[in-house]
């Protein structure tokens, strides 16, 4: 294998990119990427995200939901009974494995994405899951994926209040197998935490979503992918149109 060769997470051609969104709750970035996808086709673009179905692994969940009024296929399959039904921790490696292949075979029904967009959705992708997909799964963090201080299970905007940051920048990034947070692709620009404390925690994560990840998520589908303007080398260092991006990916706006 050459690690140096570059290649482009998707091949744009003459016609729009399948996209697969996988969400477990109010599907509220979801709702940015086909808004910006209706937009494209309105103005007659050819090389855009199209969403051409929906998973969730919690059944009728408001994302679920609006995808059906909006004529998007919609596949589901319940984590929670999944596991139950086979006695198992979620976190069984081999389990997941199970899940993960069921999924393949639900949406692999429907269509065959060219990109997984993870957009809200609460269940760790393993090794079966990310190998089909190579290179093709990206995801959403609402804080700067490459700061140092982050620990699970407390929100990144109360973080980076405590670490005495004036801004915060939500990130897109490639997901990996067994890391938290594979290389950035794109980052917001800065959001100002001026002000805010630890119990504006609803306030900063709002203005995060509409200042950062209502953007950035979009963008990144439509404008940077879709377009194969992105790629990865077999060091999983990325590069737009054939420059490579530093560690933080590109900055919108810069």
């Amino acid at each position: 294998m050459n690690k140096n060769k570059i290649e482009p997470i998707h091949n744009a051609g003459d016609g729009p990119m399948s996209v697969a969104v996988f969400l477990s709750g109010s599907g509220t970035n979801f709702i940015a990427i086909h808004e910006e996808q209706k937009r494209l086709q309105k103005k007659g673009e050819k090389n855009y995200g199209r969403i051409d179905l929906v998973f969730t692994n919690v059944p009728n969940c408001m994302g679920a939901q609006l995808a059906e009024e909006y004529g998007i296929p919609v596949a589901n399959l319940s984590s929670k009974k999944f596991f139950d039904l086979l006695n198992k921790d979620p976190n069984d490696e081999i389990a997941r494995d199970y899940y993960d292949a069921a999924v393949i075979c639900a949406i692999e029904q429907v269509c065959t994405p060219d990109v997984i967009v993870l957009a809200g959705y609460r269940r760790r992708l393993g090794g079966l899951f990310l190998n089909r997909y190579k290179n093709r799964v990206i995801n959403l963090y609402p804080g700067d994926t490459t700061k140092d201080y982050l620990v699970k299970g407390v929100d990144a905007a109360i973080q980076a209040i405590n670490a005495g940051e004036d801004f915060i920048q939500c990130t897109v990034f490639l997901q990996k197998e067994n890391e938290r947070f594979g290389p950035a692709l794109l980052q917001s620009a800065p959001i100002s935490l001026q002000g805010f404390t630890e119990d504006d925690r609803g306030l900063v994560n709002e203005k995060i979503r509409e200042e950062g990840e209502w953007i950035i998520l979009p963008y990144a589908v439509h404008n940077l992918i879709a377009k194969g303007c992105l790629g990865v080398d077999g060091e999983d260092n990325l590069y737009l149109e054939g420059v490579k991006l530093e560690k933080a990916g590109l900055q919108f706006g810069g």
